[in-house]
């Protein structure tokens, strides 16, 4: 099944049946999407990132995830032995053209365009080397989107994906069941919060059947998700096996109409604007805690904000938010509550 764009190309879509199946079951599989020489091409950007990334840049990474020495720090600091343990290298679709045009192919828009029902924006991205080995979680966790369900991940393979090498798991028809509430009323969560929500997943998915699913994709293969399909990552078998892959998570244009909110980088292809997340160590979280102690909020500012809301967690999960010295009550009142902010 192809679509006519309006500049006269056909781009491929997805048929009735693949529409219908992500409907039900709440993600797709798309085998063989990119092809070999697109997927050596990332592999070759991706050792020449490593290799020049003392030269400075905006670049995060989640080093040693899953391990006691778990630390966020900038890319361009981190030593060659980071990369022989599980990592995360945070939203390299900000600045990388190699990784946008992969994040945002214009068949994979054309794709996420139909599953969303609007033009796809994306929001985050993750580079791994490595399985996740993340718990069984939804992403309105941690990035809901303004309207309910209109929000997507796609997940790339890089590496083959097997058993022993911590694969993705995730619960068909998940989507459907009633969502965890945290004590705000919302999907975004309270993290003292989440043992309850973690029983709450429990209870639905042995009441209503749900059986966990693996993804072992081939390299090139492409998983799409809907927002409230419940998924992980295994434990790594073969500790010294890649799993690389590039999981993006996309909102859309229609809760984003704005243009002064997105980076055009080409026809059809969006980014949310906001700046790289920054590193913060003990003594920026002690100069976090002693800006709070100083701020004088307008009263309306904090009497607008929702009862449960955490200035401080608000400014750890917004780094660019302090960054930019800003009052969190008075930023939630003009701009994180619009922008669908997490705190």
């Amino acid at each position: 099944m192809t679509a006519m764009t309006e500049d006269g190309l056909t781009r491929p879509g997805i048929t009735p049946a693949q529409r219908r199946f992500f409907d039900d079951n709440g993600y797709l599989v798309l085998a063989g999407f990119f092809p070999p020489e697109r997927i050596a091409a990332v592999r070759s950007h991706i050792d020449a990132l490593w290799s020049r990334r003392g030269a400075g840049g905006p670049f995060v990474i989640d080093q040693y995830i899953g391990d006691p020495r778990e630390q966020r720090r900038y890319f361009r600091d981190v030593e060659d032995a980071v990369r022989s343990q599980p990592y995360k290298l945070n939203d390299l679709h900000l600045d990388d053209t190699v990784i946008q045009h992969l994040c945002l192919d214009r068949r994979l828009v054309a794709v996420l365009g139909v599953l969303l029902g609007a033009p796809p924006l994306a929001i985050n991205s993750l580079f791994l080397e490595y399985g996740s080995q993340q718990p069984a979680h939804f992403d309105t966790f941690y990035m809901p989107s303004k309207t309910p369900n209109m929000m997507a991940a796609s997940w790339i393979a890089i590496d083959p994906v097997t058993d022993s090498n911590g694969p993705l798991f995730y619960y068909p028809g998940s989507h459907k069941v009633e969502p965890f509430r945290f004590s705000h009323g919302r999907l975004e969560a309270i993290f003292a919060e989440m043992p309850a929500a973690e029983a709450h997943m429990r209870r639905i998915a042995e009441a209503s059947g749900l059986r966990p699913l693996r993804f072992h994709a081939q390299p090139g293969d492409v998983l799409i998700w809907h927002a409230q399909l419940l998924h992980g990552g295994l434990p790594i078998l073969n500790k010294g096996e890649t799993r690389t892959s590039l999981v993006t998570h996309y909102w859309t244009l229609h809760d984003h109409p704005d243009p002064a909110d997105r980076i055009d980088i080409g026809e059809g292809q969006f980014v949310l604007r906001r700046p790289h997340q920054v590193v913060l160590d003990d003594a920026a979280l002690a100069e976090i805690d002693a800006f709070l102690a100083a701020l004088d909020t307008p009263p309306e500012h904090r009497a607008a904000a929702p009862p449960e809301f955490d200035a401080r967690a608000y400014l750890l999960r917004n780094k660019d938010v302090f960054a930019d010295r800003c009052d969190p009550y008075s930023h939630y009142h003009h701009h994180g509550r619009r922008e669908g902010r997490a705190w």
